[in-house]
């Protein structure tokens, strides 16, 4: 379950009772529900098919749930979600909020299809837009042309009471590293295996990655052909993430894109010191001390040098891990909350 879900549970529950929610699931994946209070939110799985920009089938479709629903805003969600939007401007014409969370690997940032940038630049002028990171701010502005007072910048945040982990050590053996998140190729997981192997010649750590996806014969094909083969094991997926950044001692991402990744925030507010390349928002949501260990994407020797550091030194760790800690605190569920619920009065014309 990735973070983009997480983040929607919390709001549905940190909304409360102001608000409902239909939540239509365009993959036909509906698990997530299990985290959501159905007293205020209903789950279905959306008859949706894939295609390039608009399929007739699923306009028809859109057009019959929001005539039924009548929702006083629409919420859609990332590049597959925008049949939706335009649905709504030839139908009922309901607010809408769109949330951008991020590219896949065909679409990182500064590489940014034509054919997608015109479609959001047409589908989005009259929108509300929501982005969790500095660099989506500025591709929602100055790439896909979208005028700024309606591109609005709203924080992650976890629960972060839930991921303290009380009097948690720094000196454990063996230091396991930790990665959570989908087994996709803009993970890229592969990367981590390799780096691990090279970073732990001493034979002082181990690799733990949770998570699901289309990768995951792939990387366990890598982890068993690994000269650490023994030290890396993939877990599956994790309903308690909590548990797993509890037995780490380190943290670390591999992606080749990220925005402000939750699992991050989550692994800060374990107290874990973060490995990662420098993506995204990422630099700047670590702690300052933290931040040497974020080297450029692609930079595979750096990475591999900040791991080895890290695995070698229990007062690094230490040191790192508390300030991601203090750091933590500026990434509160609470806040984020409300910053949502400021957005959505506003595009229903409810505004505080």
């Amino acid at each position: 379950m990735g973070g983009q879900q997480r983040r929607l549970a919390s709001l549905v529950a940190g909304l409360g009772d102001d608000f409902r929610h239909r939540i239509l699931s365009l993959d036909g994946e509906t698990g997530a529900g299990a985290l959501l209070d159905r007293a205020f939110a209903e789950v279905e799985a959306f008859p949706f098919a894939k295609s390039s920009l608009v399929s007739l089938g699923n306009l028809k479709n859109f057009s019959r749930v929001l005539r039924d629903f009548r929702p006083d805003v629409l919420c859609t969600y990332n590049w597959g979600s925008l049949e939706a939007a335009i649905a709504n401007r030839l139908g009922i014409k309901a607010p809408h909020v769109h949330h951008e969370d991020g590219f896949g690997p065909d679409e990182l940032s500064g590489e940014q299809k034509p054919r997608r940038v015109f479609a959001r630049r047409a589908i989005l002028k009259r929108s509300l837009v929501t982005v969790p990171s500095t660099g989506l701010e500025r591709i929602a502005r100055e790439v896909w042309g979208l005028d700024a007072a309606c591109v609005v910048r709203n924080p992650v945040g976890v629960d972060l009471a839930r991921f303290r982990v009380a009097d948690r050590r720094y000196d454990r053996a063996p230091v396991t590293v930790v990665a959570i998140g989908a087994l996709r190729g803009e993970k890229n997981f592969a990367r981590l295996i390799a780096a691990f192997a090279r970073a732990d010649e001493g034979k002082r750590a181990q690799l733990v990655i949770y998570g699901a996806g289309p990768q995951q014969d792939d990387l366990r094909g890598r982890a068993a052909q690994s000269p650490a083969a023994d030290r890396i094991s993939l877990a599956g997926p994790t309903a308690a993430p909590e548990t797993a950044l509890a037995g780490a001692d380190i943290f670390a991402l591999s992606s080749d894109t990220e925005q402000t990744p939750i699992s991050l925030v989550e692994a800060m507010a374990s107290g874990l010191p973060a490995l990662a390349p420098d993506v995204g928002d990422i630099r700047l949501m670590v702690s300052a001390a933290n931040a040497a260990f974020i080297p450029a994407r692609g930079d595979e020797d750096a990475y591999v040098a900040a791991l080895a550091a890290l695995i070698e030194d229990a007062g690094l760790r230490e040191r790192l891990g508390r300030a991601n800690l203090a750091r933590s605190e500026a990434f509160g569920q609470g806040a984020m909350i409300d910053a949502f619920r400021a957005l959505y009065r506003r595009a229903a014309g409810r505004a505080d």
